[in-house]
């Protein structure tokens, strides 16, 4: 039996189009711990390495254009993961990104209803941006 491409999400995310309402929302109503953030994204702290973000809503790139939720499913190699899916067709929504600085490298894919999800290699334990 080989072992499975894709682990458990280890990040979900919301695309928002007023960041912070949703920041307070998020963090005053819900509870959540905030750890970090920047103009445009606010990440909180969900425990064992998993990430809750929020992510301002940008029309001009593809992965951020629509408020949703999105998932970033757990790979143990960026690349070779993403080889595969593009190899079954799957479809690519721009290419590896992230790195040492973020802790993590991520690349995103779009199902045929058109919802993305992301795929996401942890380069060090805790959190960083998706």
């Amino acid at each position: 039996m080989t072992e499975p491409l894709l682990g458990w999400p280890s990040w979900v995310g919301v695309v928002a189009e007023n960041l912070e309402a949703q920041r307070r929302f998020y963090r005053d109503v819900m509870g959540l711990r905030e750890v970090d953030s920047s103009a445009d994204w606010v990440g909180f702290d969900m425990g064992e390495g998993r990430v809750f973000e929020l992510l301002r809503r940008d029309p001009q790139v593809p992965e951020y254009a629509e408020r949703r939720y999105q998932v970033g499913f757990e790979v143990s190699n960026i690349r070779a993961a993403r080889d595969e899916l593009v190899g079954r067709d799957g479809e690519v929504v721009g290419e590896v990104q992230g790195g040492e600085e973020a802790g993590a490298l991520w690349a995103y894919f779009r199902d045929p209803e058109g919802n993305v999800f992301e795929i996401t290699q942890r380069l060090r334990d805790g959190s960083g941006p998706d």
